[in-house]
């Protein structure tokens, strides 16, 4: 007769501590450059292929253009949404350039009323600086007025603003620097920086 050698509940023990091997994150691209506190943590979460690191000239970053007072809100967290009318496929850390442009009383005012921002954080903004850092990670249309309204908070652009074909790009893990004066040479929406304009951090 073959004997029963299932063990039973009094012959497991447990071991009172778990060895968890941690595995380092892989760095980004712009780990090598970036000063720490403007470091990633993986190149999925900036949604770079692995194979696509070395796609910038060496070293240089993208630096969107952006007008004041969302620029400002983008770095501070408050805004992680920006609304374009076309799509980009640019995905990574990218710098926010405030741009020159004059800074709307309608745009001030909207902010203030509608979305609990005291107006006192945006007195003195910096224009015609780059101001930070942030991930772009996502890029999609919006169907209808109706997802465009749901996104809101984020995007932070009333709803008339709405219109066909409209485009949401994410953002997240802003990184402020201090606000270093740069001249944008690039077209309407995008440019080019040496990343070393970036080792300034707040």
């Amino acid at each position: 007769m073959v004997q029963d050698t299932t063990p039973t509940k009094a012959d497991i023990s447990l071991p009172d501590k778990w060895d968890v091997a941690v595995i380092p994150k892989e760095p980004t691209y712009f780990d090598r450059f970036l000063p720490t506190t403007h470091q990633q943590t993986t190149l999925t979460e900036c949604g770079i292929d692995p194979g696509d690191e070395y796609a910038l000239p060496h070293p240089k970053i993208r630096v969107l253009a952006i007008r004041q007072p969302w620029a400002s809100l983008i770095i501070r967290g408050l805004k992680n949404i920006e609304v374009r009318s076309k799509n980009t496929y640019v995905r990574g850390t990218i710098a926010i350039y405030a741009s020159r442009s004059i800074i709307r009383k309608k745009d001030l005012k909207l902010v203030n009323e509608n979305y609990d921002i005291p107006i006192e954080q945006l007195d003195d903004l910096p224009t015609g600086m780059i101001i930070g850092t942030v991930n772009l990670v996502e890029c999609k249309e919006y169907e209808s007025d109706f997802h465009f309204k749901l996104d809101q908070r984020r995007h932070l652009n009333p709803e008339e603003s709405y219109s066909k074909n409209i485009k949401g790009w994410f953002l997240k893990s802003p990184r402020p620097i201090e606000p270093v004066n740069y001249k944008f040479n690039g077209e309407v929406v995008w440019s080019l920086a040496n990343t070393d304009i970036l080792q300034q951090t707040t």
